[in-house]
């Protein structure tokens, strides 16, 4: 038997430089099958998809709503052939109703102890509609399999000028903040659960020289966050020139210390306002050696035009290494999307526009279409002087400089241990020779 796990392919935000991140998601799943069913993996942002497979089960991941529209093209496409579809992933599980009636089997929830039991069924020939965990339940994450990287062919298919891109690993799930914006805390629960330490190095065993954290926020806990990075120092990650990435991390001298000498290279900040508190961070975060790129959200209710045009001027005058704009997107179980919804300023349900590049809503202060410019606009000015992809070289010219530094220290080392090595043998030869 043989089951191939398939992450459907996504309209792109058009202006920012496109990097294939590997997906978490679907090698996630692919762990939770049981022994002796073959497993393949396939991202359809980086290879075609073979709608001839011999596979007897399509698993399809749908991380982003904006690939719920292809992925049901696929279920049945695959349907038509024969082909038993399940699928899984945060779309479905914000829209099980929606999902449910283009697939076979739909997962919902996380995939831990579900996946398995879809596959058994599927091979006793009593496989259900929906799986899901008992209301409130989630899998005990110290319980988590090992993501099975082994299925990606990461020098192909995931580089960038020869560089493998960064290796997706979680280190804790859930989240006890409810940001309006976000359905996190719907997906993972609001308690903040802590991958054990051991399995996070396990997992990063398997990993390559450059690696995304992708927990919601590390913010959610000081003592995880010290506990963590001194984990990974004392693993050698940042002496052996290795160098993550993560999202947001508590701005304190003793964090970012510790952050920075584990091997930190860039954290991600969502920035939505002007304040002298979010221009200290980038300060104190670039006073750590540590790059910033803001995540910058355009459509709040309080945003004015004079107000956005406002922001793009601080930006560039706070100097961010990188910025990525996105325009407020009212996903699935949002708080923001049940406000839009009651007030009747949902323009476009269309899940492919939701990629965070569209404006889908009326929003209070301009028109759709004076939000879009802006957004547009926004990219102009911030990139007028170096491009994105200028940009992201230059953080990679600072990894590979790091890299060759530490390459060239370690065979000078090699060289002196050597030649010490040698000059003990020739004054032994000596000895020998006088005696």
């Amino acid at each position: 038997m043989k089951v191939l796990f398939i992450h459907p392919r996504w309209p792109k935000i058009p202006e920012q430089t496109e990097f294939n991140l590997p997906p978490l998601g679907m090698i996630q799943a692919a762990a939770c099958v049981p022994d002796g069913v073959e497993v393949a993996v396939l991202n359809e942002n980086v290879e075609p998809v073979d709608l001839e497979t011999d596979a007897d089960v399509i698993a399809l991941s749908t991380l982003l709503s904006c690939q719920a529209p292809r992925a049901y093209d696929l279920a049945h496409a695959f349907r038509r052939r024969g082909r038993t579809v399940i699928m899984g992933g945060l779309h479905p599980t914000l829209c099980p109703e929606e999902a449910t009636g283009h697939v076979d089997a739909l997962c919902v929830g996380e995939g831990e102890g579900l996946v398995e039991e879809m596959i058994k069924d599927f091979q006793a020939g009593r496989l259900q509609k929906i799986y899901r965990h008992p209301e409130g339940e989630f899998p005990d994450i110290r319980r988590l399999p090992d993501p099975r990287r082994d299925l990606y062919r990461k020098q192909e298919l995931y580089a960038y000028k020869g560089w493998e891109l960064p290796d997706l690993v979680q280190t804790s799930r859930g989240c006890r903040f409810n940001c309006p914006p976000c359905c996190v805390s719907f997906l993972g629960g609001r308690r903040h659960r802590i991958r054990p330490l051991d399995l996070v190095l396990r997992d990063l065993d398997r990993c390559g020289e450059l690696v995304f954290f992708v927990d919601n926020s590390m913010e959610q806990s000081i003592k995880a966050q010290l506990e963590l990075f001194e984990a990974l120092r004392d693993y050698g990650f940042e002496k052996a020139g290795r160098k993550w990435i993560s999202h947001p991390l508590t701005c304190r001298p003793d964090v970012l210390r510790a952050a920075r000498d584990a091997g930190c290279w860039y954290v991600y900040h969502a920035i939505y306002t002007i304040s002298d508190k979010i221009r200290d961070r980038i300060v104190m975060m670039h006073d750590h050696g540590i790059k910033v790129e803001g995540t910058i959200l355009l459509g709040l209710d309080d945003h004015t035009e004079d107000f956005i045009l406002r922001l793009i001027d601080f930006l560039l005058e706070i100097g961010l290494d990188l910025a990525e704009f996105t325009i407020l997107t009212p996903f699935p179980q949002t708080q923001i999307r049940r406000q839009l919804e009651s007030k009747g300023r949902i323009l476009d349900r269309n899940w492919e526009a939701y990629n965070a590049a569209k404006v889908v809503f009326q929003p209070r202060h301009m028109s759709p279409e004076r939000l879009q410019a802006l957004y547009e606009q926004a990219w102009r000015s911030f990139y007028a002087e170096r491009s994105q992809t200028v940009r992201m070289s230059e953080l990679f010219m600072d990894v590979i400089k790091d890299s060759i530094r530490r390459r060239r220290t370690l065979l000078r080392s090699a060289k002196q241990e050597q030649e010490q090595t040698d000059e003990k043998g020739t004054g032994t030869t000596r000895k020998t020779t006088q005696a």
